[in-house]
Formats: C-alpha cells, structure tokens, sequence
C-alpha cells in the first residue's frame, strides 16, 4: 500500500502541475484529480488501519459477544481493539455516505469519558541566515492548534425482526457501519457544517467564533462570482487540501451573477468542475443560506483544520414494546468536531 500511495503522489503531483502550467486543459484531465486525490486519502486511512494492532482473538470474542447479546437481548458494550476496529470502519462509511465527512481530521479516544486531543501545525514560511547566526527573529506565525474534544452521544434506533434474531445468521462485525452508516452521517454532516458551538453541539465550519479569517463580499446583497474568486485565491497555495463549502442556493445566486468578461470564464469552470482557481466547490443543503448583512455564505478551508473526534466505542442496548415482536437495537456513538486552528478558516461574509 505504501508503493501504492507514493505512486499516486506522483501522478496526483504531475497532473496537478501539468493542469496549473496550463499544459492540460480537460475537463477529464480536472475530474481524475479530485478522483487521484480521493484515492490517495483512500489508501491513507487503509495504511493507517493496517498499522493499527489487532488482536485476532479479541476481535473474533467480539463478533460472538455481539451475536449472543443479540439473541439473548441483552445490553452490551463494544471497547478494546475490536471497537478500535469496528468505529474505523464506521468512519470510512460515514466518509462514503456525505463528502463532507470525507474532508475532515479524523481523531480517535479510547472511551466516551475519554477527551481526545487534536492538533496541526501552522507554520511561516522557513527563511535562510548566514552560519553562526544569533538574531534569528521568534516566528510569530509558528502555531501548533492543540484542543481537547470531549466525544458526546448519538443515538440510532434499529429494529430487528424476531425471525432474523432466531434464523439469521448474524455478522455484524461487518455489518454494523453499514447499518448505522446512514442514519449517524446525516446527524454528523449537519453538525460539521452547521453546529452553533453550545451546549453538546459540534463547532460548526460555518459557526462564528470571532477569531476565523473574514473575507467581504465587493458589495451588498448576494455574493458574486468574484467574491468566490477572491475567497479561493486565500487558498491557493494549498488548493489540493482546501475546499470551500456552500449551499446550492448560495450557488444559485452565484450563477444569476451577469457580470461579463473574466467572470464569465469563471462561472464556466465552476460549472464544469465544482472548482474555483483549482478549489474545490462542496455544495450542500446543510449550509446555511442567508445574505442578510454579516452572514457566511461560503467557507474555506484545510481538511486537516477541522477536527471530527470519534470514541472507540460503540453501545448497543436492547428495548422490547408490549405486543411488539421485534427487538428495538439502541446504537450509541460518540463524537464531537472542532475548528482546530480558527484563523486557517477563512470566511466569504455579505456587507
């Protein structure tokens, strides 16, 4: 897999360079690189899972441990390697059913008591000084984000038919991110993207805590295809990790934008590509839609300046109802998502 990965690196590097040289033009050629780079996070977290120690025996105790509790409906908790296992497993469905869980830092704790530190560096840029040099200045951009995220719960409810429990055959070591894939994304993506930052919320890519990087629309009203450019350009230096999310109706108005010439090659790509000066575009209905004065109508970022902090731990409890004959599975994961560093979050705000 590491042969795979850096020979990814080269073709992503290649055809990336050959595209910003202007060597490449296609539309192809733009639609392989967002599939090279999806790929190369692919084979990434595959690396970072076979890495991973796996105790064989533990894991098979679990699938069995699941199984019984199942029949014998009882309540049962998953922790240790198997869950290890099991909640990155869930993290690669959940990175399949919404894109925007696959452009997030994914950091793992041991428990749902447990806090889970997340960090990444933001350093300037090096600078040379002669041999012997005594008066090199303290670098006031050197930043190492450190936070602590404690994962809170989210609930998912499957019924399990008294048939399937006494018939079936029962494997939920794989099944089980499958099952609970759907249900847990939709309540993550909106948190992402959307949290308010109180109470058990998650801090949202589009929540404002006064220390992110505000960019202002040119004019009032709805953005311009310009403001977009503006935005991507705070990016462009890091545009094979950066990304900027929307909602479609914010895209919408972008697309009513009349203004000729320049912009009119730009709204052109953007409609061809979902990029922006090589950025990529994430349109979703999650985002917020207001132009009243002062609101975020796009947001970009780094994937690796959002941190998604997920519990290796997953509890499942039982529920029976008077008169029902399916068993009510009660599936329990923890989580919490922070901006890590706010400042690297840059926001296209309306004036």
């Amino acid at each position: 897999m590491n042969d795979e990965l850096d020979n990814v690196k080269i073709e992503l590097r290649s055809l990336n360079e050959k595209l910003n040289d202007g060597t490449i033009k296609s539309e192809d050629a733009k639609i392989k690189l967002e599939e090279l780079r999806i790929k190369k996070r692919d084979i990434e977290q595959r690396i970072a899972q076979a890495n991973s120690p796996v105790d064989i025996d533990n894991r098979v105790t679990n699938v069995e441990d699941i199984r019984k509790a199942l029949i014998e409906k009882r309540s049962i908790t998953l922790n240790g390697t198997g869950a290890i296992n099991q909640i990155r497993e869930l993290q690669h469905e959940l990175q399949k059913n919404r894109h925007i869980l696959s452009r997030v830092n994914y950091f793992f704790g041991a428990n749902a008591s447990t806090n889970i530190p997340v960090w990444t560096p933001s350093l300037a840029v090096p600078a040379n000084f002669a041999e012997g040099a005594n008066n090199v200045a303290v670098d006031t951009q050197a930043t190492l984000g450190s936070k602590f995220l404690t994962p809170y719960a989210y609930v998912s409810i499957l019924p399990v038919s008294a048939e399937t429990l006494t018939l079936g055959s029962v494997n939920l070591e794989s099944e089980l991110p499958k099952i609970f894939a759907d249900a847990f994304a939709d309540g993550f993506a909106r948190q992402v993207i959307n949290g308010d930052g109180n109470g058990r919320n998650f801090d949202g890519i589009f929540n404002s805590t006064g220390k992110e990087t505000v960019i202002q629309c040119a004019a009032t009203g709805a953005p311009k295809i310009m403001d977009l450019v503006k935005l991507a350009l705070t990016m462009k230096d890091q545009t094979e990790s950066s990304y900027i999310v929307m909602t479609q109706a914010i895209y919408a108005m972008i697309m009513a934008d009349n203004t000729t010439g320049l912009a009119e090659l730009y709204k052109e790509e953007l409609i061809r590509t979902k990029t922006i000066e090589g950025v990529y575009v994430l349109l979703t209905g999650y985002a917020p839609s207001d132009i009243t004065e002062g609101s975020a109508v796009a947001v970009a970022l780094r994937s690796n300046d959002y941190a998604f902090a997920l519990a290796s731990e997953i509890r499942i409890e039982p529920l029976k109802r008077v008169g029902d004959t399916n068993t009510y599975f009660q599936a329990i994961v923890f989580g919490n998502g922070s901006k890590i560093i706010n400042k690297n979050v840059h926001r296209l705000e309306t004036i």
